[in-house]
């Protein structure tokens, strides 16, 4: 039997979350890699979306995986292109494998470099494995900080507890 859990996603950045429909590029806006929203980020400062392990960091620097204890991967993938700088704005200061609780800091971007490079800093945040799930209370448009405040929630199905019965 399986009963509904939800895991709290938290911003990775201090800024404004924006819809994935709004990120210009269709792997995100077109939801291919996953469900989830965007950060227009404030401030360079990287930290954990979630309480689990950093399972991946891109060696680039641009991209970070994460898994919680049940079993939800996510995707943040730190402005857009940014693979082609080969890690110059990024300084990683935690490295895959550690466990992490949210808002615990991961990383830097030098956000100035990425605006004098005229690349774009949005910064998707992408529910993207692990139990299927539906995002709920998405914080779209509201000004958020690392392990605040959730930006959205995952309702999923666990094993080994029974479901709520149906009236």
């Amino acid at each position: 039997m399986a009963k509904s859990i939800l895991t709290a996603v938290y911003s990775p950045l201090n800024g404004k979350v924006v819809p994935l429909a709004d990120v210009p590029d269709p792997v995100f806006s077109g939801k291919i890699l996953g469900d989830g929203v965007a950060i227009i980020p404030s401030d360079g400062r990287i930290c954990s979306p979630v309480d689990g392990t950093l399972t991946t960091v891109a060696e680039s620097g641009h991209a970070f995986g994460f898994q919680t204890e049940d079993g939800i991967e996510l995707l943040v993938h730190v402005g857009l292109e940014t693979v082609s700088l080969k890690g110059v704005p990024f300084t990683i200061e935690v490295e895959a494998g550690t466990k992490v609780k949210a808002g615990d800091p991961i990383a830097r971007v030098d956000l100035d470099y990425l605006k004098e490079h005229n690349i774009e800093s949005v910064t998707p945040v992408i529910f993207c494995g692990g139990p299927e799930g539906n995002l709920k209370n998405v914080a779209v448009g509201e000004t958020v900080a690392p392990g605040k405040k959730p930006v959205y929630q995952i309702e999923c199905q666990a094993e080994g507890a029974p479901e709520p019965a149906k009236a």
